[in-house]
């Protein structure tokens, strides 16, 4: 791979696990252990080492989807890499799919299906706070160097919007989900899955009313904990605390509505 360039990104990392993300210009950047001019790095390659004055060694390394998301600008809660993971895995994405999502934010997840559907596929965002979109957008364009083909923004109320094709896939992470149960469930195509994050057990109880009403099944409910581990020469343990309960992750297929049986006809009178 080629090396590090003006104006590409980079990911600042010392030997204790501290990172930075540092856009390469023609400055100085510094930290608490020391100052380094960002133009060294230039034609250095990914993994290469830079000393600060105070002669502190810092890794370069491109940055990962996961280290973008959790130092991007946010106005509201991110959802946790160890949930953005489960969801996409879940949700069965693949390149050239067509995936609705309602309730943007800062663009989290956005991301990560952006990434998943590829190029080939379209991805149609739909936020009712125009702050939020203007900040998803940014988000977004500055990750992929430009507003991707494939990513439609719209301002608006999921419950009011409408397509003129089906969707492969939707993905929820709103107040109040089930409102929007209905009229999703009339722009995904049969087969096609439904995923939604909530906080809440009780909007969970909720969703799974609406979605066994509007014609999903399978629906499965779930959590996911992550505990982090400290290996060393010496030592093999957990660390005390854990990233634990964030959200339920709810998964529906949506399927062909079961038509009322038709009336079975009357029989005639018996003549005697």
């Amino acid at each position: 791979m080629a090396g590090f360039s003006l104006g590409e990104w980079v990911l600042l990392t010392s030997q204790k696990g501290k990172k930075w993300l540092v856009k390469i210009e023609d400055a100085p950047y510094s930290c608490h252990l020391g100052t380094i001019h960002l133009t060294d790095v230039v034609g250095r390659s990914e993994g290469d080492v830079l000393e600060t004055g105070t002669g502190a060694k810092l890794f370069l390394f491109r940055v990962s989807l996961e280290d973008y998301i959790l130092n991007m600008k946010r106005q509201t809660q991110i959802i946790y890499p160890k949930d953005l993971a489960a969801m996409v895995f879940y949700a069965d994405l693949h390149p050239g799919q067509t995936v609705l999502e309602s309730g943007v934010g800062s663009g989290a997840l956005s991301l990560c299906l952006l990434r998943a559907i590829g190029e080939r596929g379209r991805l149609i965002s739909v936020e009712k706070r125009p702050e939020f979109a203007a900040l998803a957008m940014e988000n977004v364009s500055r990750y992929f160097g430009g507003r991707p083909p494939s990513f439609e923004l719209v301002i608006g109320d999921i419950q009011d919007f409408g397509l003129h094709c089906l969707v492969d896939r939707v993905f929820l992470d709103l107040p109040e989900p089930w409102h929007a149960v209905g009229p999703v469930s009339r722009l995904i195509r049969e087969g096609g899955l439904l995923v939604s994050l909530s906080p809440n057990v009780g909007q969970v109880q909720w969703m799974w009313r609406e979605l066994k009403a509007c014609g999903f099944a399978n629906v499965s409910t779930f959590e996911v904990l992550k505990r982090d581990w400290k290996v060393d020469e010496l030592r093999a343990r957990p660390f005390d605390r854990m990233v634990a309960h964030t959200g339920f992750i709810m998964v529906a297929r949506k399927v062909q509505r079961q038509r009322p049986a038709a009336a079975a006809p009357e029989k005639a009178a018996d003549p005697t």
